[in-house]
């Protein structure tokens, strides 16, 4: 073979490589891993923990892919992989001039109650005894969950984001819709995990930066025809609400005011029924350099009850569950340590149904 030829095919080649690299995109795999160690106490026999101390590791791989079309619309795609999860949430998104198309599958939350956090480690109520991770079903244990109501990523949905430049003040406007969330079969070919026995599912979200330092959100759920057609329901399913924070020099401050109402249906004599929640959240985040930071968090859910008797005369109960978490969190470049003290008042929204939880983490990103 002489040179002419070796340079001729090594030419060929390189621009095989080259053209085949330019179609396929760009694939890379991101991961974290958290190892903690908490401590659990109750002041009460009703906020008896089963585990009062625990050590437990968990972690996360992400593989992401990114291209672009022959049209410059760019495309993404994103499967998370965490714990003994083979496959768990992914995402797939087309960015067009018009706005942003996604495909998700228990992914891709619109949900603005926890745009008010601020924390350094997670708000109280999104993690430990007071978060849908401590519910247990464990005798003696703890199920304290701090009730926000259903995100739109616990359902299989499409959504649709507006442009990020085409409104003013930031304004971005996106919408999700999961069909027929009661279906006996997923795009996985699995069992829906949805328990409502409804139609669709639609979410809301809003957000907005009227002026530097201040971002606005806002968001709103419905669940159409909940029971599917009873005339025996008197309140369909609907969660929303808003938050804002605002951010100047090392510190940032974030409010929070939300509402969840469930399904009801008919209401039975002399049994009392939760018929909403209204939950209020204060939030400040200090850095006290590039390295350590601190927070502190105060959240209320406010449970409201209502009982209706024989004699046709209604009461309202109610009752404040309250999260207070101070935490501290130390950064050296791709590692970071922080310790999160959590007190709670009223779980389980029970009165006097008090507990306290230490958290001591150590978290990796990779």
């Amino acid at each position: 073979m002489n040179k002419l030829t070796k340079l001729t095919l090594g030419l060929i080649a390189s621009l095989m490589v080259s053209t085949t690299a330019a179609l396929a995109g760009e694939l890379s795999i991101t991961g974290s891993a958290k190892a903690t160690y908490s401590i659990r106490g109750s002041e009460s026999a009703s906020a008896q923990v089963g585990n009062p101390q625990g050590i437990g590791i968990a972690n996360e791989f992400t593989l992401s892919a990114s291209g672009e079309l022959d049209n410059g619309m760019a495309w993404t795609y994103a499967q998370d992989i965490d714990g003994a999860t083979v496959q768990d949430d992914a995402a797939m998104s087309l960015n067009t001039p018009f706005g942003l198309f996604k495909a998700c599958v228990h992914e891709c939350g619109l949900s603005a109650n926890l745009a008010f956090d601020n924390s350094v480690y997670g708000a109280g109520s999104d993690y430990g005894m007071s978060g849908t991770s401590a519910a247990t079903t464990s005798a003696g244990d703890d199920a304290t969950n701090f009730t926000w109501g259903t995100n739109i990523s616990s359902y299989n949905n499409v959504q649709f984001h507006t442009p990020a430049d085409m409104l003013p003040f930031g304004l971005t406007v996106k919408v999700a819709y999961a069909p027929e969330a009661d279906g006996t079969m997923n795009s996985s070919n699995s069992a829906a995990t949805s328990t409502e026995a409804g139609n669709g599912v639609t979410q809301y979200r809003v957000d907005a930066t009227p002026i530097d330092g201040l971002t606005l959100s806002a968001s709103y759920l419905e669940i159409d025809d909940a029971d599917a057609g009873s005339t025996a329901t008197t309140q369909q399913a609907e969660h929303g609400g808003f938050a804002l924070k605002y951010a100047v020099g090392p510190a940032t401050i974030g409010y929070g005011k939300f509402y969840v109402a469930p399904t009801l249906g008919a209401a039975t004599t002399g049994t009392a029924r939760v018929i909403d929640y209204e939950n209020s959240s204060w939030s400040i985040g200090v850095a006290a350099n590039d390295n350590l930071s601190f927070s502190y968090n105060l959240e209320q859910s406010e449970e409201s009850n209502k009982n209706e008797t024989q004699t046709n005369t209604t009461t309202r109960t109610t009752t404040e569950f309250e999260i207070r978490t101070i935490q501290a969190a130390y950064t050296m470049g791709g590692m970071t340590l922080t310790v999160a003290n959590k007190k709670l008042e009223n779980m389980d929204y029970t009165d006097d149904k008090d507990g306290a939880e230490t958290v001591f983490s150590v978290s990796m990103a990779f």
